[in-house]
C-alpha cells in the first residue's frame, strides 16, 4: 500500500517535474518493500525508501545520495517521503531556469 501510494504519486508528478526541471528524467529512486533488502537498492539510488513489511514497525530508513539520511516513522511516511522527493528535486534540478517557449 505505502510503495504504491509513492509510486502513483511518482508517477503523476514526473510529467509536470519534466516541463520545471531538465534532466529530472535521470533521477533514480528506490522504493523499496522490504526493509532486509531495500539499504541495499537504495543505497545505490539518488533517493530511495525501505518500507516496512506487514507486521513490521512503522519504521521507513531514508537513503540520499547513498547516505542514509533520516528514519521516518509513524502513519504519515508516504507523504513526508514525497516531501523529501519533490525538496530533493527542487535542489538538485532547480538551479536552471526553464526557458519560455515564444
Amino acid at each position: 500500500e505505502l510503495a504504491k501510494q509513492i509510486d502513483d504519486f511518482l508517477r503523476a508528478q514526473m510529467p509536470v517535474w519534466r516541463k520545471q526541471y531538465p534532466g529530472v528524467e535521470g533521477l533514480k529512486v528506490a522504493v523499496m518493500g522490504c526493509i532486509v533488502n531495500g539499504p541495499g537498492e537504495s543505497k545505490h539510488a539518488d533517493i530511495g525508501i525501505s518500507l516496512p513489511g506487514s507486521g513490521e514497525a512503522p519504521a521507513a530508513p531514508v537513503f540520499i545520495d547513498g547516505e542514509k539520511r533520516l528514519t521516518l516513522r509513524g502513519d504519515n511516511i508516504a507523504q513526508e517521503f514525497q516531501v523529501i522527493v519533490e525538496n530533493y528535486i527542487e535542489k538538485r534540478f532547480g538551479t536552471h531556469p526553464v526557458a519560455e517557449a515564444v
